[in-house]
């Protein structure tokens, strides 16, 4: 059987023409066979050919996941917070605005209720007749800056003491002790008036076989004083 007519390769490395019956003169360097066009990766554009008639001259990738979308490429990531991480967001700032009234409600409630606390004491104790050397939390009014020490009738606030931030929505005293003067044992309880506007309520005892007692006070939430400012202290008995 005879071969079909066309170019076949020879030993030279030329083709040759065979015309089905026979060999011809007629030679040819071997034609490069034709590389294939590359496959554009996932996510990029094919130029613009110029023909807008060109078929195929602009090509949008198929999504991943479609049929005939090339394996292994993964879609670009999504910019921006995804909605569960909006939705924690948003938990966390309510919980933080929940926090912040319930420390200033309860600010507020303490400090009323050590009001109604000292006036309860002051009509239960006797009058000041009954001790020689007078109520360590007796006194008049003063005004002092902060850290500064005051007297408090037999009982003295000694210097030093200062404004604890509490997390920035509030102010507390701290560092405050009281030293008592005589063989009384009964509780020193004063108010503190800022010039900010802020006020608490401050008591002291003596701890056991000490002359000296650390000094609690309410928590300050609103109009927090800064350091140096004025405050009025007012005992309360």
């Amino acid at each position: 059987m005879s071969a079909p007519p066309g170019w076949h390769p020879q030993p030279d490395g030329r083709d040759r023409w065979w015309d089905g019956q026979q060999w011809s003169d007629h030679f040819r360097d071997p034609v490069a066979p034709t590389a294939p066009a590359p496959t554009p990766a996932y996510g990029t554009v094919p130029p613009y050919t110029g023909d807008p008639g060109a078929t195929g001259s602009y090509t949008t990738p198929a999504p991943y996941g479609t049929p005939g979308a090339p394996e292994g490429q993964w879609p670009p990531p999504k910019k921006g917070m995804s909605g569960g991480a909006k939705g924690c967001l948003i938990a966390a700032v309510v919980v933080v605005l929940l926090v912040v009234a319930a420390l200033v409600a309860g600010g507020i409630f303490f400090a009323r209720t050590a009001d109604r606390v000292v006036e309860d004491l002051r009509t239960s104790i006797p009058s000041s007749s009954a001790f020689p050397s007078g109520l360590p939390g007796s006194g008049e009014p003063s005004e002092v800056s902060v850290g500064e020490g005051f007297e408090l009738g037999t009982a003295t606030v000694e210097p030093g003491w200062t404004l604890g931030s509490l997390g920035g929505i509030g102010a507390n005293v701290e560092g405050m002790t009281v030293t008592f003067a005589g063989d009384n044992a009964i509780p020193v309880v004063f108010s503190m008036d800022f010039d900010s506007g802020a006020s608490t309520t401050c008591t002291a005892s003596p701890a056991d076989g000490s002359d000296t007692g650390e000094v609690a006070c309410v928590p300050m939430v609103d109009n927090a004083p800064s350091e140096g400012a004025r405050v009025t202290v007012t005992p309360r008995f």
